[in-house]
């Protein structure tokens, strides 16, 4: 498990953000990323 740090996004506000973020595209691959932790570091 990653350290915690004061700027980590709590899991509301992960839910507000992630409301904007935008969907994988059809067709293509799968993400190899996870979005939720990608937005650990923004």
């Amino acid at each position: 498990m990653s350290k915690a740090y004061p700027s980590n996004l709590t899991y509301a506000q992960y839910q507000f953000l992630s409301e904007m973020l935008p969907e994988a595209k059809k067709g293509g691959r799968k993400r190899e990323v996870d979005i939720g932790v990608m937005t650990k570091y923004m």
